[in-house]
């Protein structure tokens, strides 16, 4: 675990918001790489959160498309499959809102929602 992913779990761990920038696409169009992701600690999960989780591969901030008990399973918007299924203690927080070119962007907006739903099913069409 690098130094900057370190710091943004203790701080999460012990109350505080963050803001960090998104690398990657898995969750484009809502979360798109560069954007400040403004992340605070929740134990509250809903279905459709974005939730940030420390996955094998680092930082992740994907949707929550499944939660039953203490397990969830989560999904990049533009990500082909499902993520494995976690536990909800392994959720470091929720991801609030983006803030892109000065403007801040509702990662669960109905809008939001919709277009990820949208993509999701044109994938699924394509193949």
């Amino acid at each position: 675990m690098d130094d900057a992913t370190a710091l943004i779990v203790d701080l999460l761990a012990r109350g505080h918001a963050v803001q960090f920038r998104a690398r990657g696409d898995s969750m484009y169009p809502v979360i798109r790489d560069n954007d400040l992701l403004h992340v605070e600690p929740s134990q509250h999960i809903t279905r459709g959160d974005v939730v940030l989780v420390l996955a094998e591969r680092g930082l992740t901030a994907h949707r929550v498309i499944s939660h039953r008990g203490t397990i969830i399973i989560t999904r990049g918007d533009n990500a082909p499959a499902p993520d494995d299924p976690c536990d909800t203690s392994q959720v470091l927080g929720k991801v609030l809102h983006v803030e892109r070119d000065g403007k801040r962007v509702n990662v669960r907006s109905p809008a939001a929602r919709a277009a990820a739903f949208l993509r999701r099913g044109l994938a699924a069409a394509r193949k």
